[in-house]
């Protein structure tokens, strides 16, 4: 007689039967801790989304979903969504930063389920047939359009890098200097933001000694916070050139604590239009506002995108497997988001494109090329 393992056949059956009649989703997000700017931002919107859904009986019958702090710590994240998967869940939301999203994939692929990503972006995350995606789009397209920005655009010739070392640089920057390189933007050098003495180097590179060194444009790479402490930085040297950064500046928090620090910087971002009359974004910004009193920014709009990805691949009739979740992921056509329309490729990254914004007057706004 064939020998079963009797943990496994019980988290499977959890799987299909569900708790109690109950469709379980975890959603793991870091609230606390150098990222929390990103998940209390990106729990917001999906709350709205699961909220409003139940309130109107438009939510799968049973659903139930739970919260948990990673406290931006990845080890954490991956233990909270193996949780939920020996619970039952047949899909969480979780792997909201990239640090979080490389320590939980192998999570998901282990007991066989999705993980489903708001705002993870490294370009080495995703992979064909893989249990991950993701409804932000990959670094390797908003680097692209900086790059495109910078070096067609702009016609700069020259650069400076100022990066923050951990997991979303190492694969960001890499794609950065190709890009650079295809397009004759030379990288005059690469400060690390934290290192002993970086504010020095970085005092010496913006005013060398010889005037064709200087950099016309500079390229901060990293999270908010180090974005943030680069800038001031850079504000106190009194540099004139152009700034462009990445997305990771783009949450209400940091845009309104960088105040002039920001101003006239740009960065790509997926478009939100809050003044919009379509649907869904028409009643995502009233009820937003309406139970948070803040304009949503682009992580509360992927949080929401996420919440109502996840309501329409459990929609009745209920999986029954991870198997079925990921056949209705793959094969999502009609869904339209606050982000814009919900597709997955292959590779499950998001078809939708960012674009190019800038701060403006203190307001963020999308850039338009010159000549447009």
């Amino acid at each position: 007689m064939k020998h079963v393992n009797l943990a496994v056949l019980v988290i499977s059956l959890s799987a299909l039967v569900g708790c109690n009649g109950k469709v379980l989703v975890g959603v793991v997000l870091p609230e606390t801790g150098e990222a929390q700017a990103y998940g209390s931002s990106v729990r917001s919107g999906a709350k709205l989304a699961f909220d409003d859904a139940k309130a109107a009986r438009k939510a799968p019958a049973g659903l139930e979903v739970i919260y948990r702090d990673t406290a931006s710590d990845p080890t954490r994240a991956a233990d909270e969504i193996a949780q939920f998967y020996k619970d039952g869940a047949l899909i969480v939301i979780g792997g909201a930063t990239s640090s979080e999203a490389k320590a939980s994939i192998p999570i998901a692929e282990r007991f066989g389920r999705i993980l489903l990503s708001p705002s993870a972006s490294a370009p080495g995350l995703t992979k064909a047939a893989g249990d991950f995606y993701r409804v932000y789009p990959s670094d390797t397209v908003e680097v692209t359009d900086a790059v495109e920005f910078l070096a067609r655009d702009r016609k700069f010739k020259k650069v400076l890098v100022l990066f923050e070392d951990n997991t979303y640089t190492q694969e960001l920057l890499p794609v950065f200097t190709l890009e650079a390189r295809k397009l004759g933007l030379v990288v005059l050098g690469r400060l690390n933001v934290g290192e002993t003495g970086w504010e020095k180097k970085l005092a010496l590179a913006l005013t060398p000694a010889r005037p064709e060194d200087k950099p016309e444009a500079l390229y901060l790479c990293g999270y908010g916070e180090a974005i943030l402490a680069a800038l001031l930085e850079v504000r106190n040297a009194n540099y004139g050139g152009v700034i462009c950064t990445t997305s990771a500046i783009s949450t209400v928090d940091l845009l309104w604590r960088g105040g002039t620090l920001v101003e006239g910087v740009y960065f790509p971002m997926m478009v939100v239009d809050t003044t919009s009359q379509q649907e869904p974004i028409k009643t995502f910004v009233k009820r937003y506002k309406e139970v948070n009193n803040l304009t949503p920014d682009i992580y509360a709009a992927a949080g929401y995108d996420a919440a109502l990805t996840v309501l329409r691949v459990l929609a009745e009739p209920t999986p029954k497997s991870a198997v079925e979740v990921k056949n209705r992921l793959s094969g999502l056509s009609d869904l339209r988001g606050v982000t814009g329309p919900i597709s997955f490729d292959s590779m499950g990254n998001i078809k939708t494109r960012p674009q190019l914004h800038w701060v403006n007057n203190g307001k963020v706004e999308l850039y338009k090329p010159s000549g447009t």
